[in-house]
């Protein structure tokens, strides 16, 4: 299937039970869907840059392809500060969205407190579980990712790396605990001990809540590189553009999160992906067609390529990667199961 695209098919086979009140779903929908008569959709991002190379860029990323593609208004409000997050979902509900996401975790308590306001709306938490809203909106659904399995792929490769060139110590380097950071570093861990048992691997926090504090990231990348780690998963947005930085000074690899950082240059191994940006589009257009469903979480993992491993460098033998598209198979197919959390 075509990594550009999360069919809709797919999408709906993926909802899981909780949602729209019944069990998994399938939609089908015509190759050029038609938008309902002045459908138009918004993102709230999280704080951080619109161009952070990462979360809030892909899902800006997607607002922008849907429009075009669909011939809808859209627009984007963005999040400098804890204090915007419920004013931006507001305005953008007091300016008749039909669809908003609140993208990143944080934005779960504005999505809570105002999509009952506006029932005729409709409104997606992107990595927000549908369990966190407490006043259960019937109006608004969760999307989630199964990060673990991503990261579980870079680990797998970091492992094989570290077992053919005879280190024993790699690393993983989270902005804070949000449980899809959590996910990311379990995987990786996972992944990592699966390739090569004895491997040790470091995970810390930079405890930056802004995801935009590359001194931070860098700092606890230093003392991870200096404890031993030869590689460095950066998991923190925008803040973790600096600890690729102290992994390209130190000549350790670098492992990018959520888009392919390859373009850092030739220290960055590959990318674990996590495609928000699709989810927007898919997302979209189902709510463009009436056909969102509301009530529970969307899903989106290796199965449905919602998550996957980005380009690997030409320094990487082959043969390692072949290894770990292997595994990728197996757990697409359910045959590998990773645990969303490990001990860290």
């Amino acid at each position: 299937m075509n990594g550009r695209r999360l069919i809709v098919l797919l999408l709906g086979a993926a909802l899981l039970a909780g949602c729209g009140g019944g069990g998994s779903k399938t939609t089908t929908t015509a190759q050029t869907p038609k938008p309902v008569e002045g459908f138009k959709t918004s993102i709230v991002t999280d704080i951080g840059s619109l161009q952070d190379r990462s979360f809030n860029q892909l899902a800006n990323e997607g607002r922008k392809a849907i429009g075009k593609k669909l011939g809808i208004q859209t627009r984007v409000y963005e999040t400098h500060a804890e204090s915007e997050r419920i004013p931006n979902m507001l305005a953008a509900s007091k300016a008749g969205y039909n669809l908003v996401f609140a993208v990143g975790f944080l934005n779960y308590n504005a999505l809570n407190a105002v999509a009952p306001r506006f029932q005729k709306l409709q409104y997606a938490g992107i990595d927000q579980d549908y369990a966190l809203f407490t006043k259960k909106p019937k109006n608004a659904t969760g999307v989630i990712f199964a990060e673990q399995e991503a990261g579980y792929l870079v680990g797998y490769l970091a492992g094989l790396e570290a077992k053919k060139e005879s280190f024993d110590t790699i690393s993983a380097v989270g902005a804070n605990n949000v449980p899809a950071i959590v996910r990311y570093i379990s995987g990786y861990i996972q992944g990592a001990k699966k390739a090569l048992p004895g491997i040790k691997v470091l995970a810390n926090y930079a405890n930056d809540p802004t995801f935009s504090d590359q001194a931070k990231c860098k700092e606890t990348a230093l003392n991870q590189i200096n404890q031993g780690s030869h590689v460095v998963f950066q998991v923190a947005g925008g803040c973790g553009l600096g600890a690729l930085a102290a992994a390209k000074e130190n000549k350790v690899w670098g492992i990018g999160v959520d888009a392919d950082q390859r373009y850092l240059g030739s220290h960055i191994m590959t990318s674990a992906l996590k495609r928000v940006d699709k989810a927007v589009e898919d997302l979209t257009t189902l709510a463009s067609q009436g056909k969102l469903k509301t009530g529970g979480n969307y899903t989106f993992s290796l199965k449905n390529e919602g998550v996957g491993l980005g380009s690997v460098s030409p320094k990487i033998p082959k043969e390692l990667v072949t290894k770990t598209n292997a595994i990728a198979k197996q757990i697409g197919d359910g045959t590998i199961v990773v645990k969303p959390t490990v001990k860290f």
